[in-house]
């Protein structure tokens, strides 16, 4: 008889939402935690690879399209291929993820996965209503967060 209450199986493994990596990124000692929207200024990514220069860190990105907790998170391949391209010219070792459907929660994992250094993260300016119905996946991160964030806008 089917258990219509219990969690579903996996038939398969879930798929990588890496897009791109240098070929070292394994061995990274250190690391900082990049959360980048696309629409965000150039200053976000500035302070990312200072961050990972001044810990001597590789970056683990995750490139996601909006800051809402209600409503799924899409990221273009481009902006992902984009951003892996802007760190291998800055000289770190870098891994790039899509944003999956919890774009707090990725973060969070990746920051608690490598024992990372920082979280930088990009941010939209939103009233605190609109924060308050839709939630936002920057709140989440910096209350949940067991290592600094920096929060760019």
């Amino acid at each position: 008889m089917t258990d219509l209450y219990s969690t579903p199986q996996r038939r398969f493994p879930a798929p990588s939402l890496q897009v791109t990596a240098s070929p070292s990124i394994n061995s990274a000692s250190n690391t900082v935690v990049l959360a980048l929207r696309p629409d965000a200024s150039d200053e976000v990514l500035e302070q990312a690879i200072a961050a990972a220069r001044r810990e001597n860190a590789a970056v683990q990105a995750v490139v996601f399209g909006t800051d809402t907790t209600t409503a799924p998170s899409t990221s273009s391949l481009s902006e992902c291929t984009r951003l892996g391209a802007a760190l291998a010219e800055a000289g770190l070792e870098y891994a790039v993820h899509r944003s999956g459907p919890d774009p707090a929660e990725q973060i969070l994992g990746l920051a608690e996965d490598h024992d990372a250094a920082l979280i930088v993260m990009s941010t939209k300016r939103r009233s605190p209503v609109v924060k308050l119905l839709l939630g936002s996946s920057a709140q989440q991160v910096i209350l949940e967060a067991e290592c600094p964030v920096l929060l760019v806008k």
